[in-house]
């Protein structure tokens, strides 16, 4: 009967673990003290769980197109701040503002300004919020 009990527990457990497993901070990926300014041509928009995220075409500076990829938050918290999955189209042109990325070619956006001038800026994320200053006593 103990035997049935400790299974049981290691698959509840093990279960209540695989939806976190699929989730990683924005700070294991990107640099939040380092931004990045990239121009580049919308390759790819991909607008879902469980990170939306936007390819670019950029020309480096010695004349090669290198691939960006910028990533955002979830699609349901875009969704719940009036984002629809029309905010970028395949070959606009835009200018994105990020966080840099650990990996080679990588960004989280912050702002990005279209070809119209246009600013979007994605909600603040949950781990954005402002922190109380630490108080020293005399």
């Amino acid at each position: 009967m103990k035997t049935s009990y400790t299974i049981a527990l290691i698959a509840l457990g093990t279960g209540l673990g695989l939806p976190c497993h699929a989730h990683h901070s924005t700070a294991v990926n990107f640099d939040r003290d380092s931004i990045v300014s990239v121009e580049g041509v919308v390759t790819e928009y991909k607008f879902q769980n469980p990170h939306v995220q936007v390819l670019l075409d950029v020309m480096s500076e010695n004349g090669d197109v290198e691939i960006w990829m910028v990533e955002l938050s979830a699609k349901s918290q875009l969704v719940r701040s009036g984002w629809t999955g029309n905010e970028f189209e395949r070959g606009q042109v835009i200018t994105i503002f990020g966080w840099e990325g650990y990996r080679e070619r990588s960004a989280y956006l912050r702002r990005a300004i279209l070809p119209d001038g246009t600013e979007l800026q994605p909600p603040q994320l949950l781990t954005e919020r402002p922190r109380a200053p630490f108080a020293v006593s005399d």
